[in-house]
């Protein structure tokens, strides 16, 4: 990823979909058929907003309070708005699921459980899919030296042993696993987080929300807040503390919540590329429109879920996982290939931007399923036993 500062709760906890969400607290009921769905597919959402991200071609990875005045035409602002606005939520709804399923059964006893759990379903799968990537741009140097003699990685053949190495740790090729290496560092310090957040709850979230929102300045150290960890701690704190939330009040919430969304989100992309004046405002506003997202999307799935599209989403996100760590390095090779052939103006970019997307995805879900069918075991391996 582009690092999309984006929970893969679906994505990395798979297997618990079909368990109670409502956590022990008998008021909190427990995970229906159709809630369990919803989860699967609300995070198969948050896989194509990621692609959406990745595929932007007309700048690379930018900060929140980036601007653009000048650069304002239907390309780059259609990009922008999609790619930087409306799929923004995406890292903060998967750090939110994987915080609240890791420990709505969490105990201290369970400690090395988890770890061993997690050896397997998120320390393998990083270290095989980054050997991967690796791997796949080696041979695509070799063979199409004309064509990718650096690309975004550098050139990568011939580099000794610790130079990969140090790829692997920092993911330097496979940039989307940044998320599952954050998720291992949280699982090392379980222990202190289910201390923290089951006795001081609320009184440690406020304040680091409202630091969050308001983009306060605070020493590097809290720098996981921007990567997710602040979603990642409401989702443990909604895990030891469930609420129950009726549809009645979904769909009212869903509908001023969207019209709220998309209006901030149209003041923002205004504002990025079109008032320089007002940039110091452009933070804020993207943190108001990720949790103004996340109550869109959360809620507004009510109001669909009987449609053909979840029917097609409930069947593709069996898949997640896999369509996550194996989208690159092959989307910005696709988008590389795709830029080169038919040019760079303002009508291919934006062609480019649609298109590599779906090409991606085809090409992934296909090798998964393909995979699954012929090659169970390997993909079992490949994606942490999911």
């Amino acid at each position: 990823m582009h690092k999309v500062k984006c929970p893969l709760s679906s994505v990395v906890e798979h297997s618990l979909y079909m368990r109670v969400v409502g956590g022990s607290s008998p008021s909190a009921g427990t995970m229906t058929d159709y809630l369990s769905k919803k989860i699967r597919n609300i995070s198969f959402l948050g896989i194509l907003f990621v692609f959406l991200q990745h595929s932007i071609n007309f700048t690379g990875y930018i900060d929140p309070a980036t601007t653009f005045i000048g650069q304002g035409v239907i390309n780059t602002t259609i990009q922008y708005f999609i790619g930087y606005g409306v799929a923004r939520p995406a890292v903060a709804l998967f750090f939110l699921l994987s915080g609240y399923l890791f420990f709505r059964n969490f105990t201290i006893v369970k400690t090395f459980e988890k770890y061993r759990s997690r050896m397997k379903t998120l320390f393998v799968p990083y270290i095989l899919w980054n050997l991967l990537a690796i791997l796949s741009i080696i041979v695509f140097q070799l063979v199409f030296s004309d064509y990718f003699p650096t690309f975004y990685t550098g050139y990568l053949p011939g580099k000794s042993l610790l130079t990969y190495l140090q790829m692997i740790y920092n993911h330097g090729v496979a940039f989307q696993l940044w998320f599952l290496r954050d998720l291992m560092l949280y699982t090392l310090f379980a222990p202190i987080i289910y201390i923290a957040v089951r006795y001081i709850g609320i009184v440690l979230l406020i304040p680091l929300c409202l630091f969050w929102l308001i983009r306060i300045p605070l020493p590097s150290f809290f720098s996981f807040l921007d990567r997710g960890g602040l979603f990642y701690l409401v989702g443990v704190y909604l895990a030891m503390h469930p609420i129950s939330i009726s549809q009645p009040i979904s769909k009212k919430l869903f509908t001023f919540t969207g019209i709220l969304w998309f209006i901030i989100l149209i003041v923002k992309t205004y504002i990025a590329f079109f008032s320089s004046g007002l940039t110091s405002y452009l933070s804020i506003l993207d943190n108001i429109a990720i949790v103004l997202g996340l109550f869109t999307i959360w809620f507004g799935y009510d109001t669909i879920a009987q449609s053909k599209i979840v029917a097609w989403f409930g069947n593709q996100a069996l898949f997640t996982f896999f369509i996550y760590a194996a989208h690159e390095p092959l989307l910005e090779i696709l988008k590389y290939i795709g830029i080169t052939i038919i040019g760079r103006n303002n009508t291919t970019l934006l062609v480019c931007y649609f298109l590599v997307p779906i090409v991606t995805y085809t090409f992934c879900i296909s090798i998964a399923k393909y995979l699954q069918r012929y090659t169970a075991s390997i993909y079992k391996i490949l994606t942490g036993g999911r």
